[in-house]
């Protein structure tokens, strides 16, 4: 298994620049908004950083330094920089001739308006304080809407009180290299951009029903896709919400009703969810967890990636590896997987391994991917080890019916002196792993004569 952490080393070199004017405001931002989100390690390491650049622009120092003042090891540095990267806070380079190098520019957090009129960022906030708690903070950082109309505005402008002689300035006075400020991306626009939604599939799907097409603004499709990418709400639960939150009589989507229907379902799931993945601890817990269960290197690794991706992803991971594509009929076998089998995400993705690398199937099949998921849901298989123990029995199936086939028959004293172990497997296992053997060119002429004897043995008759 490779740790991404492991070509990080303390002596590394940092670049640390300053890239936007960091004031008290933006850390008060830091620890109220973005800490719920990233973790105190990852604000801890921000913040230090910012104090380098209290009276410079740059400062190169030693990753040990670092280390020693968060008092945090390489992994939990890496743990902490990527999170500061996901949310738009700082952006990393490595130098080309020098890998032991590295430039971090701090970046400039969006300011809480910005926050909170990023419907991703709300909704990540809601996810990890809670509503009230969201209420609390967006009232805290909001500024006054006192009504004015009853009064007349007088303030006057900069040229009713400065007077300015153009004449005296040239041209070139006001140029210069100074490089302007980027505008912060929209965290929801940028995601949208990248998702995998199938808007054609989930559109047609409503089509059938009452709903007003045009009631799905850019608005209401930016809050179905930040729901999808959050909660991984799939096409088909999402058309069920949508439908839910609409009017029947007037075929409207009401966007705030839908936002309710979705937190009430989602987000106690995903609190639970976060709790249960704290309690396991980090990757490494997990990875120790797995060995002490018997799983080899290459199965654990197979188990973290199954729990770590989402089903479409995992399936077009494969795909993309084996020089392949995603049909449409896969993509409808698995929203139906996905949709109406109570299994995981991850037992769906080791149940995709199983069929696309373990078995090398060029697609997926969907008679024998639904007899499986059935067999697997009605033995409550509840987690990925408990599908990997599955797909080894079915490997082991499969290679015993080969040796079948191969050996020649035993005697009958080795018979009775061998107890073999027999694994009780359902019935269309053996008969799969049966049907999926080639015959060789001498038996299927061998087949092929016994036919013609069974005939012409009839024709006598």
């Amino acid at each position: 298994m490779s740790y991404p952490w492991k070509s990080i080393s303390p002596k590394d070199s940092l670049l640390i620049i300053k890239s936007a004017i960091l004031t008290d405001s933006h850390t008060r931002t830091i620890i109220s908004l973005y800490q719920p989100l990233i973790g105190r390690e990852a604000v801890s390491l921000y913040l230090l950083m910012k104090e380098y650049l209290a009276e410079t622009t740059d400062k190169e120092v030693v990753l040990a330094d670092l280390l020693a003042q968060l008092s945090i090891d390489v992994q939990g540095y890496y743990a902490a920089r990527i999170k500061l990267e996901a949310y738009g806070l700082i952006k990393v380079f490595r130098q080309k001739e020098n890998e032991t190098t590295y430039a971090i520019s701090l970046q400039s957090p969006l300011s809480p308006e910005q926050f909170f009129s990023d419907s991703m960022m709300k909704m990540m906030l809601v996810e990890k304080v809670g509503q009230r708690l969201t209420k609390e903070l967006q009232e805290r950082f909001a500024v006054s809407n006192q009504d004015l109309s009853g009064y007349v505005e007088i303030t006057k402008s900069f040229l009713d009180v400065i007077h300015v002689d153009m004449s005296k300035y040239s041209g070139n006075s006001f140029e210069g290299n100074h490089p302007q400020p980027e505008v912060k991306a929209n965290l929801s626009d940028e995601l949208v951009q990248n998702s995998t939604f199938d808007w054609p599939f989930f559109v047609e799907g409503l089509n059938k029903h009452y709903i007003n097409s045009q009631s799905l603004t850019k608005d209401v499709r930016k809050t179905i896709l930040t729901f999808h990418l959050l909660y991984g709400i799939d096409e088909l639960e999402m058309q069920k919400l949508v439908l839910e939150a609409s009017d029947i009589m007037s075929g409207d989507v009401d966007e705030k009703r839908l936002t309710t229907l979705v937190h009430k379902k989602y987000l106690n799931q995903s609190a639970k969810k976060t709790e249960s993945a704290q309690n396991k601890g980090d990757s490494q817990k997990r990875t120790r967890q797995l060995e002490q269960k018997g799983f080899s290197e290459e199965e654990i690794e197979i188990i973290l990636h199954a729990e770590a991706t989402q089903p479409y992803n995992y399936l077009k991971s494969i795909k993309q590896q084996k020089g392949g594509f995603v049909t449409s009929n896969e993509t409808w076998i698995l929203k139906e997987l996905v949709g109406n089998a109570p299994l995981s995400t991850a037992v769906i993705n080791i149940l995709l391994n199983y069929l696309l690398i373990i078995k090398d199937a060029p697609t997926l099949e969907k008679n024998l991917a639904t007899k499986i998921a059935n067999d697997w849901a009605q033995n409550k298989v509840a987690s990925p080890e408990d599908a990997m123990i599955k797909v080894k029995q079915l490997y082991a199936s499969f290679n015993q019916s080969k040796e079948k086939k191969s050996k020649p028959a035993y005697s009958k004293n080795y018979n009775k002196n061998t107890h073999a172990r027999k694994e009780t497997l359902p019935v269309w296992a053996t008969e799969t792993a049966e049907r999926d053997q080639r015959l060789t060119s001498e038996e299927e002429e061998g087949y092929k004569e016994k036919l013609k004897r069974i005939r012409n043995k009839k024709s006598g008759e």
